[in-house]
């Protein structure tokens, strides 16, 4: 409400209250109002107390009444050992593996009954009053009071109590975990010994078939007189295998024999000598005295003529001589073929004779080598019967070293890292924040009780009434000054007071937000481009490349370098600007003109801001974008800006895209800034949607 209003009804109810005090009008209802109001005000004051009181009491007196219930803890680590399982090998066998126990498993032993019942068991002993009083079933009252919590990702664990007695509630605990205990080592004890007894008594048969098999195998090789395993080594197979060498070398001996009876035959029929010089000594003592003589008669030639040695005594003595050893040597050839003849005749009867007697005891030696065969074949698959149980001796040997190895690996343990102490304070029930409670739901339900009987003892609404008060104006000036407790004169006063007014427009204290020009939308952006000369369409994808107005009609072909994508930006911010794709198709397709603004195509004059303006403008209105006029330079130079950090862009790059911005201006852009998204300039896309297809037509 304005200061005017507010003087304006001050002003009627002091007029008013002064006529009816005047005439001493209202002075009896005043009086009723009171009294009403009063009676009001008791009523509730009752209910409220009544409430209260009665809530508050039962509330607390059910919280201190409640027994108090002590709670006991302690923590174990529980490591619950390892079994071993039985499985079997793909060679045959079995094996032996060690197994981790269940750890969950462990956690519900510690609290089933029999551990409970024997923890209970103890506690009798000591606290016999104290126990009996749980009741007839006593074991069952102890285990519902216990509470198990695992810590999680080890082995520890948290065993807990609750009852009356706090004795009795950590003697509970460590018992319990001094029965579990004793059940665990006991049970280890009887698997462990069970495991034992099992793999001796496995062993030691395993020991007496591996005897009693070896001395069958044993008597067998004697009975049937087996040397060994390997087939060579026996008698019997290697007689056999002897004579059948010998066989094959006595028929060799006959075809050799036989080869060479042909061959002197056939060269004796042709009337060849089969016989050779080194095989008869005397033989070759003829040919090598008549050799000699006839080197000498060919010496003998050569030195004199025929005549000469025709009447030479012993020129013919030599020759006569050679003549008889000529006759000697064909007469000793004929005997030697002779005698080769008949030696031949008697190898190959004796080669035949041999052979023969070979094949026979051959005949009769093979129903002992057959026999003798099905016996080997007996012996070796006793053999092998043999290994597989010496095997299954070895592996159980094994197990049972490995067993008696591993069992203080496997041994479960059990250790006390706290035990339960006697609680010195209560668990529950917490008296004291109970009482709170109870205290304040009995507040809150008293005023519930309260509005609920006022709202049936509501009545209707009095008038109400004004009364006068000083009223001081300590922001006012003018002609009351800095206090004012009284008008000078009443209803003239006031109503002079009431034109006051505060000044209007923005304080000078506040600053003042800037005013952002209006944002394109990419359909408008595409229009814009697609209804706009090229020259307007370069300003407009320059426009939304970074380059601020001022800087668009300052660029110069000179300060474009299409190589490197590039353009020299100069005045307040001096920067390289990356030529987007779209503005590079533009360029490309304009004639460059050396020393000339861009923007002059064509030898134009160079435009300037209105010009700029005024082509956007005419471009917008041919696009049919509603209000065109607010399409201007600097509303594409705020699109752009506000793209770029509606990417979350960092403000340090974005100033390398479109130079130096005002600090409100700056600040204003951080508005559209996604949270917590920062991101560098390789990061943002460069290129709106709608100015890609600006180099296209």
């Amino acid at each position: 409400m304005q200061p005017s209003a507010s003087f304006s009804a001050h002003a009627r109810a002091s007029e008013s209250y002064g006529g009816d005090a005047s005439r001493g009008g209202p002075e009896p209802e005043l009086s009723e109002i009171a009294s009403s109001t009063q009676r009001a005000n008791r009523r509730k004051l009752l209910v409220f107390l009544g409430v209260f009181v009665l809530a508050g009491a039962a509330s607390l007196i059910y919280t201190f009444a409640r027994p108090a219930e002590y709670r006991a803890s302690a923590r174990v680590q529980i490591n619950p050992g390892s079994v071993q399982v039985e499985s079997m090998r793909p060679t045959g066998g079995s094996q032996a593996t060690d197994t981790p126990r269940p750890f969950l498993t462990e956690l519900q032993v510690l609290t089933s009954r029999p551990v409970v019942e024997a923890a209970a068991n103890r506690l009798s002993m000591a606290f016999e009053n104290k126990v009996s009083s749980l009741g007839p079933n006593p074991v069952t009252r102890m285990q519902s009071s216990l509470a198990l919590s695992a810590a999680g990702g080890t082995d520890v664990v948290e065993l807990a109590a609750t009852g009356a007695d706090p004795e009795l509630v950590a003697a509970l605990v460590n018992e319990v975990i001094a029965a579990y205990t004793e059940q665990l080592d006991q049970a280890y004890k009887d698997t462990s010994s069970e495991s034992l007894a099992q793999v001796n008594d496995e062993a030691a048969k395993l020991a007496a078939s591996v005897a009693a098999k070896r001395r069958v195998v044993e008597d067998f090789r004697i009975r049937h007189n087996v040397v060994s395993l390997e087939r060579e080594e026996n008698e019997v197979l290697a007689r056999v295998r002897g004579l059948g060498t010998s066989l094959n070398n006595a028929n060799e001996k006959l075809a050799i024999a036989e080869g060479k009876l042909r061959s002197l035959t056939e060269a004796a029929a042709e009337g060849k000598s089969a016989v050779r010089s080194r095989d008869n000594p005397t033989l070759a003592n003829l040919e090598q005295r008549a050799s000699q003589i006839r080197e000498e008669l060919g010496d003998l030639d050569r030195s004199y003529t025929q005549e000469y040695l025709a009447t030479d005594n012993k020129v013919r003595a030599q020759r006569a001589r050679l003549a008889e050893l000529d006759r000697q040597i064909v007469s000793q050839r004929q005997l030697s073929q002779q005698a080769s003849l008949a030696e031949a005749h008697e190898e190959v009867a004796s080669a035949r004779e041999t052979a023969s007697r070979i094949r026979q005891q051959i005949a009769g030696d093979r129903n002992a080598v057959q026999e003798f065969s099905t016996r080997f074949n007996e012996y070796k698959a006793l053999r092998e019967e043999l290994t597989q149980l010496e095997s299954l001796d070895r592996d159980t040997a094994q197990r049972k070293a490995k067993l008696e190895a591993g069992e203080r690996a496997r041994r479960p343990a059990v250790k006390v890292i706290e035990a339960a102490t006697i609680p010195l304070e209560p668990w529950r029930p917490l008296y004291m924040r109970d009482a709170a409670i109870s205290v304040a739901g009995s507040f809150l339900l008293a005023l519930l009780a309260m509005s609920v009987v006022e709202i049936f003892n509501r009545h209707d609404p009095q008038p109400t009434l004004l009364v006068p008060q000083p009223i001081l104006y300590p922001i006012l000036g003018g002609q009351y000054g800095g206090q004012l407790s009284a008008p000078p004169s009443g209803r003239p006063a006031l109503a002079g007071i009431a034109t006051l007014a505060l000044p209007a427009g923005p304080s000078g204290l506040l600053t003042a937000e800037p005013t952002m020009p209006r944002e394109l939308a990419p359909g408008e952006i595409r229009s814009l481009l697609a209804t706009a000369t090229i020259e307007v369409r370069l300003a407009v994808v320059l426009l939304l490349g970074g380059l601020s107005p001022e800087e668009l009609l300052a660029l110069r072909w000179d300060d474009i370098d299409l190589a490197k994508r590039e353009l020299h930006v100069g005045g307040g911010t001096p920067r390289a600007v990356a030529i987007l794709e779209p503005a590079v198709t533009i360029l490309e397709r304009l004639p460059p003109t050396a020393g000339t603004r861009l923007l002059a195509i064509h030898g134009a004059a160079p435009p300037t801001l209105a010009d700029l303006t005024s082509d956007l403008l005419c471009a917008a209105h041919d696009a049919g974008i509603e209000r065109p006029a607010e399409v201007t330079p600097g509303a594409l130079r705020h699109t752009y800006i506000a793209f770029l950090a509606r990417q979350g862009i960092r403000l340090a790059d974005l100033v390398k895209v479109v130079g130096r911005l005002p600090p409100e201006q700056a600040a204003a852009y951080t508005g559209y800034s996604p949270p917590e998204k920062r991101l560098a300039l390789d990061e943002v896309n460069r290129v709106m949607e709608g100015v890609g297809e600006a180099g296209v037509g």
